[in-house]
């Protein structure tokens, strides 16, 4: 018996590590001591079929324990800091109460270790969804609408502010915004990729068009760049901005056809 109780307190206690640190992906909110909290909540799951005290009882004692682990776990200063993580700790005990709950039955098994597998399994899930849901969200904060005006025409795109573009025109002097060819040969109809992968004489009849070096230390590199009549970003208009052609698939990573420079940060 001294063993099935060891092993019920150890899975319970595995299962509430899980539960806190969920709460903490989900929150946003860097945990703390979820070990203690852990154990303070084994401990009393495992006492409390033996207290007696009814289904209302229970229920009150697991809300008291909820604060007690979020307290423990969470610094807050605030209310809403407080409240925030609470109610995340309910969200993600409903998740994996609803998984286990599915699996038994679907499975009519009910063993602690199989649900201890099952809670694993839901984490390992939850944790990849809210990684992308987490990258998303970065990047969308960091998105712009862009609307580009040359020859007459406006065209407009979603943009990535990047901290790590620091390109500069040399020539001019001006920060150097990337775009992907999808964008350029919206602006460039009659340009291919060919031409651009060939130089040809055409690349030349853009206004201001050369190629810069974007040499690092492990390569020498260089791209086309020319200017456009004017770029309206987030109701700012710039005149006469330095596009930069990267045949980079940065679409890919950020869902935009163009990489704003770090200088933009203040736009």
């Amino acid at each position: 018996m001294e063993i099935v109780v060891e092993d019920v307190l150890l899975e319970n206690f595995l299962i509430n590590i899980i539960v806190l640190k969920s709460v903490s992906l989900l929150s946003r909110e860097k945990g703390r001591l979820f070990w203690l909290a852990a154990a303070m909540a084994a401990a009393v799951n495992l006492v409390l079929p033996s207290l007696f005290i009814g289904i209302f009882g229970s229920f009150m004692l697991q809300i008291g324990l909820a604060f007690v682990c979020v307290c423990v776990s969470f610094n807050f200063k605030t209310l809403k800091k407080f409240v925030q993580p609470l109610f995340c700790y309910f969200v993600v005990n409903f998740i994996y109460g609803g998984a286990c709950f599915f699996f038994e039955q679907m499975f009519s098994i009910t063993h602690t270790i199989v649900a201890l597998a099952v809670v694993v399994l839901t984490y390992l899930i939850f944790a990849f969804v809210m990684k992308k849901f987490h990258k998303k969200r970065k990047i969308d904060d960091f998105c712009f609408e862009v609307e580009v005006e040359n020859a007459g025409k406006k065209f407009k795109t979603k943009a990535f502010l990047d901290s790590g573009n620091l390109l500069f025109d040399p020539l001019t002097k001006r920060p150097v915004t990337l775009v992907n060819f999808k964008f350029f040969s919206s602006l460039f109809s009659d340009i291919g990729l060919e031409d651009v992968l060939r130089k040809a004489e055409k690349l030349n009849r853009l206004s201001l068009g050369h190629y810069i070096s974007i040499g690092t230390l492990s390569s020498d590199g260089k791209i086309f760049v020319f200017e456009v009549e004017r770029m309206n970003i987030g109701g700012t208009s710039l005149e006469k901005p330095i596009l930069g052609l990267s045949l980079s698939n940065f679409n890919s990573a950020f869902g935009t056809d163009m990489i704003l420079h770090n200088n933009f940060a203040s736009v």
